[in-house]
């Protein structure tokens, strides 16, 4: 059996956690078995299904609580605990923190895997990222294999030494889930009173990287023009940097209470893409957002930011647009106006996601390759 320790997941349901548990929920458990380390005091997510299939949850505090505690608590741990695991597959935005590499090398173990899941820096902390910028020179020094979603994630994290040796592992995600129901579709608009109302929707943290200011902007310029419009904002406002406040604030100041809904985090994404009509994501940054996957694979016409990979589109019915233009909320405007592209059916779905590596009964194989030294 192969054992992995797996880093990366939090208590909020977010794209870095919905893909790890998609390749969790997808590896082949006769042959590898994970175990994860928690960060956080709160309750993960998918916790009870990490448990339930026989995985153990390891806690290690954040560094910054306690110092010298922390390094005694980490030490120990991967001194009692490293010789019984073949990997660490850590999952980050930035690289601030490597002790986690530093230690499993200290203690013998053999696969350390680094994984990208952002394309630029999140915090404001100014040593945070001094220690991140050191730690891109150092990372070569402890990791073993280097992971990213995409290109640019790779671009982003890694030094220019270490990119050439750098794996792209998809975001590949399970199609079945994410299919198109009339029937979900039909419950949703019903229980919203929106039968007849066409419905944007935009999934993901309510955070300037998002750029959902911008969005409610765009929206509130479309409605002008065509009241029957409706905007779905699902998202989590968990974090210091939120700003759902300032979205219910424009909400309010441009009196778009009974047009637009803010919505936490969903288990049951697939429904709700079912009763949007288009998907939207104009944000400032992505690695490859998952969101924008999920609505691909939903059938969805969807329109997502320039500044987001071109890697991103699988189907034919996903459009780029600036959001760095002067008129560039006007240009979003017009399109939630006019766009009267249909869905994609399942079949064209699945062979576009097929093709693309997409579909993570296909593409979880190669990881397993890779993990057990094969490719």
């Amino acid at each position: 059996m192969y054992k992995v320790l797996m880093l990366g997941m939090s208590p909020v349901l977010a794209g870095t956690e919905t893909f790890i548990m998609t390749y969790y929920r997808n590896l082949d458990k006769e042959k590898f078995h994970i175990d994860f380390i928690s960060r956080y005091k709160e309750k993960l997510v998918f916790e009870d299904e990490i448990l339930e299939n026989n995985s153990k949850i390891f806690y290690i505090p954040p560094k910054s609580k306690n110092y010298l505690s922390y390094k005694k608590i980490i030490d120990k741990f991967f001194k009692d605990y490293g010789k019984e695991y073949d990997a660490i597959w850590y999952n980050v935005m930035g690289l601030s923190n490597i002790d986690m590499l530093i230690y499993a090398k200290k203690y013998g173990i053999k696969t350390r895997i680094i994984h990208s899941h952002s394309s630029m820096w999140l915090s404001n902390s100014k040593i945070k990222y001094l220690l991140h910028n050191i730690n891109r020179y150092l990372l070569k020094n402890y990791a073993t294999h280097f992971f990213g979603c995409s290109e640019p994630a790779i671009k982003y994290l890694y030094s220019d030494k270490i990119i050439d040796n750098s794996i792209v592992i998809k975001n590949a995600i399970e199609i079945d889930r994410f299919q198109f129901s009339l029937e979900d579709r039909l419950k949703i608009r019903e229980k919203l009173n929106w039968q007849n109302n066409k419905i944007i929707g935009n999934i993901g943290r309510f955070s300037k990287q998002k750029n959902q200011k911008f969005l409610l902007e765009s929206f509130y310029k479309a409605s002008i023009k065509d009241d029957n419009l409706r905007l779905i904002i699902i998202g989590s406002s968990k974090g210091g940097e939120s700003i759902k406040e300032e979205l219910v604030d424009y909400i309010e100041k441009y009196n778009l209470q009974n047009k637009v809904k803010l919505i936490d985090p969903q288990y049951n994404i697939s429904s709700w893409l079912s009763a949007f009509d288009i998907f939207v994501l104009p944000s400032i940054f992505e690695g490859l957002p998952l969101s924008a996957l999920e609505a691909q694979a939903n059938g969805l016409p969807v329109l997502v930011s320039d500044k987001i990979t071109k890697e991103l589109k699988i189907v034919n019915n996903i459009d780029y647009l600036s959001i760095d233009l002067e008129d560039s909320s006007d240009i979003w405007a017009r399109s939630f106006v006019d766009s009267d592209i249909k869905r994609i059916d399942n079949s064209e779905v699945e062979q576009s996601f097929n093709e693309k590596g997409f579909n993570i009964k296909l593409e979880v194989k190669k990881l397993e390759n890779i993990l057990l030294g094969n490719k």
